[in-house]
C-alpha cells in the first residue's frame, strides 16, 4: 500500500502545523437505518498518542507524518491518495483507494 499525499494538502498541514493524517469509521445508528462511513481528518501529535494507545490505531510512515489506520479491517488499494478539498470557506481532506 502506497500513500499519496498531494502538495496543496502537504502546505495546507504546514500551516495547521499538523503533520499527521487519520482515517476513522463513523456509524449513525437509528431505529430504521444504520450508517457507517469514513471520517478522514488531520491531527496532532498528541492526537496520535492517544489513538495509538488507547484506540489501537496502527500508524503507517509518510513523507510528512503517520496516516493511523483503524484497528478493524478497511480495504485498500494499491495506492491511497490524500488531497486538499475546498468548500467555499471550508477545508478538508478528500481521499481515494480506501473502502469499507
Amino acid at each position: 500500500m502506497n500513500f499519496i499525499i498531494e502538495n496543496t494538502l502537504k502546505e495546507h498541514m504546514e500551516r495547521v502545523r499538523k503533520r499527521n493524517i487519520v482515517v476513522e469509521l463513523v456509524t449513525a445508528d437509528t431505529s430504521d437505518i444504520e450508517i457507517s462511513e469514513l471520517h478522514v481528518y488531520l491531527a496532532d501529535d498528541k492526537q496520535v498518542v492517544f489513538l495509538k494507545e488507547k484506540k489501537r490505531y496502527r500508524g503507517r510512515e509518510t513523507e510528512t507524518g503517520e496516516v493511523l489506520l483503524p484497528p478493524f479491517p478497511l480495504q485498500y488499494e494499491e495506492e491511497v491518495r490524500f488531497w486538499l478539498k475546498k468548500i467555499l470557506c471550508f477545508k478538508f481532506v478528500g481521499y481515494e483507494g480506501i473502502k469499507i
